[in-house]
């Protein structure tokens, strides 16, 4: 014969699963729905993400034709890169960097008196740098990868 208490006890846990499941079925729809919305949202990024790449491939080479163009024109200062660097609120490696130059260089720059001498691929990066603001400064500084440097393995000279 079934003891009653332990009957009594599989009762109550039934009823309790019972009970439970009744006030989990509402959480339950909601959380269908919310997945399904997130999923939504996924798809939603990922053609924003593959638009805005296919307008920066059209966007990239014309900024980059206007400011091959207008670094023909360019004659840059020492006070006039100092001023620029100053204004985007860098340090003279950050400057560098942005440019495409070692601090060392910009160090340089910051020495002479009067008029700086650059590469093209230098006068390019200037002109395509002097309208943009701290921002968007910090941004390019940010999309920047640097080389990791390589080091050798003293145990394997």
């Amino acid at each position: 014969m079934p003891n009653v208490a332990n009957v009594l006890r599989e009762e109550i846990q039934r009823l309790a699963k019972k009970q439970v499941k009744l006030g989990l079925s509402p959480l339950k729809r909601d959380q269908m729905r919310l997945k399904k919305s997130v999923a939504d949202l996924r798809r939603q990024v990922a053609a924003l993400n593959g638009m805005s790449r296919e307008l920066l491939k059209k966007v990239t080479p014309v900024v980059a034709e206007r400011a091959t163009e207008k670094a023909a024109t360019l004659r840059p200062t020492s006070k006039g890169l100092d001023k620029l660097r100053r204004r985007l609120g860098l340090t003279q490696v950050q400057f560098g960097r942005l440019l495409g130059v070692s601090g060392q260089a910009v160090a340089h720059w910051a020495a002479e008196d009067g008029r700086v001498r650059m590469r093209n691929a230098t006068l390019a990066a200037l002109a395509g740098i002097q309208n943009i603001g701290k921002r968007e400064a910090l941004r390019r500084l940010n999309a920047i990868v640097e080389p990791k440097p390589v080091r050798k393995d003293r145990r394997q000279q």
